[in-house]
């Protein structure tokens, strides 16, 4: 007797190798202080215009986001210049949940391969709906990320909003060594229990600085 298998099965273990890190979009969600707030609206119906479309506004540093060099530094390189492969690799959790100022020993990434994704998880976004999501975040040190760039990382990512305050420091050194930033994340936990994952974070192909981005990793 021939066995039928389950659709639903099939779709849910297919799933369940991609881990969703993104912020979702929607109407009035929180943005960096000073700018613009987003919009999300729907504009037609189904029922009233025989079809459903929605008009957004927002810039390009709300939610989960990708920086690109053009962001905090001289570069003209906008964001759809970038070659798509900048934005996928091998992922690298670090855990760095209690810290205020995330400051690596030299050896915590002794087995990064060249052209990783580092990402750093301190359970922040458990505030992201607060106000005070955006001014106690935490930070990067300096030395942290000058051993980014002498590991040759290629892009990071965290659930905070930023790896610095002004004057960004720590983004002018890693937009210009080509360190891209992924500012935003969410659900880093559920990346604790695996040792290998794969990053990817393609932004949109948009003529910006920066862009939104849907960052998955995907479990092997």
């Amino acid at each position: 007797m021939s066995v039928i298998e389950n659709p639903k099965s099939k779709i849910e273990n297919l799933m369940a190798l991609y881990l969703d890190l993104t912020q979702p979009i929607s109407d009035e969600m929180p943005v960096y202080p000073g700018d613009v707030p987003v919009s999300l609206q729907q504009v037609a119906t189904l029922q009233k215009d025989g079809h459903s479309n929605f008009v957004l506004s927002t810039g390009m540093h709300a939610g989960t986001h990708v920086d690109g060099p053009m962001h905090l530094t001289s570069s003209l390189t906008r964001i759809d210049e970038l070659p798509v492969g900048m934005f996928a690799g091998p992922g690298f959790l670090v855990n760095a949940i209690g810290l205020n100022v995330i400051d690596l020993p030299e050896n915590t990434l002794d087995h990064l391969s060249p052209g990783s994704v580092v990402l750093f998880y301190t359970g922040y976004d458990q505030f992201y709906e607060q106000e005070t999501y955006y001014l106690t975040y935490p930070v990067l040190s300096e030395n942290t990320a000058l051993l980014l760039v002498k590991k040759k990382a290629k892009m990071i990512g965290m659930d905070f909003p930023s790896p610095d305050y002004a004057p960004f420091k720590i983004h002018d050194i890693l937009l210009n060594n080509h360190i891209l930033i992924i500012e935003n994340l969410t659900n880093l936990a559920s990346l604790l229990p695996y040792n290998e994952f794969e990053l990817l974070a393609f932004p949109l192909k948009i003529k910006a600085d920066s862009s939104p981005v849907r960052v998955v990793a995907r479990i092997s």
